[in-house]
């Protein structure tokens, strides 16, 4: 004997359409984030291209206020510019007349520029003299001081050797006066006089020197001031550096042989010497007293 089972057929029917609706209404879901992350994403863009904009503004302002503020700057700078160079004009034209009636005017109140571009006087030289004051002064080449200031003139830039004024010459002013190179080296040297040491250019001496200059140690230097200049080359130019102080020097300086050890070997080398005795114009020999300060030429 057999016994049915019962059954429900529309289960699986029912289970179906559950999940159809669990499904359209996801997807439901789903459409309507998605348009409200679409709505979100514009209004980013909105938003972005607003700020941009604004930047953009922003910007052109700041370079107009830029520009506004260059040309104000430009403006008040030429306007300074022009006043300067007119009270320098007007400071020229009172000194130069006053040169010419002879006056002695402190050389520290002289400005170089002034000296050199802008001084309108007989000759166009100034000279820079020292006085018993120990105050320097400019004046044309010769005059007395029709004021009598400051005592009489100690020394004037006649009294200098050759090789003391083109010393006073900075290296591009130095190089257009001179023609030969040795020359020019002379008095680049002649400057490092006042610092000797052992590793120094010059050396002091003794037994009547004051100071020595090795044509070795010329020839070193010389190389490392004088670009692409050999060994050799450079040997060659210390020693017509050496007769051309001696030369410039009007025979101040002596030059002379000086014994050296090198190599476990014994050279003598040339030297120039600057000897304890040496009359210098405007510097003291060894045993004086300090004097003043020697003079130049400008202009």
């Amino acid at each position: 004997m057999t016994t049915d089972t019962p059954t429900d057929d529309g289960l699986p029917q029912q289970l179906d359409e559950l999940v159809e609706q669990r499904i359209q209404q996801a997807t439901a879901d789903l459409h309507e984030q998605i348009i409200d992350l679409q709505a979100e994403v514009e209004d980013l863009r909105n938003e972005l291209a607003t700020e941009r904009e604004a930047r953009r503004e922003a910007e052109a302002r700041l370079a107009d206020i830029e520009e506004t503020l260059d040309g104000e700057h430009d403006a008040r700078l030429s306007a300074l510019e022009a006043k300067a160079n007119g009270t320098r004009s007007m400071i020229a034209e009172l000194q130069s007349r006053e040169l010419e009636k002879s006056a002695h005017l402190r050389y520290e109140n002289v400005e170089p520029n002034i000296m050199d571009e802008l001084l309108d006087v007989d000759g166009e030289r100034v000279e820079r003299i020292t006085k018993d004051d120990g105050n320097q002064y400019a004046r044309l080449p010769g005059e007395e001081d029709a004021l009598d200031r400051g005592g009489a003139v100690a020394h004037s830039t006649a009294d200098l050797l050759p090789l003391q004024r083109l010393a006073r010459y900075d290296d591009e002013m130095l190089a257009s006066v001179t023609n030969r190179k040795p020359d020019e080296l002379a008095a680049k040297a002649w400057r490092k006089r006042d610092d000797p040491g052992r590793y120094q250019l010059w050396t002091s001496g003794s037994s009547g020197w004051r100071v020595y200059c090795k044509s070795s140690d010329l020839a070193d230097w010389i190389m490392r001031h004088e670009e692409g200049v050999s060994k050799n080359y450079a040997q060659e130019l210390a020693r017509r550096t050496l007769d051309a102080m001696r030369e410039l020097s009007k025979h101040r300086l002596i030059t002379t042989q000086k014994k050296r050890t090198a190599d476990g070997l014994t050279y003598k080398e040339n030297v120039v010497v600057l000897t304890k005795d040496a009359d210098l114009p405007g510097e003291p020999s060894l045993g004086g007293t300090d004097g003043p300060d020697t003079d130049e030429v400008a202009g």
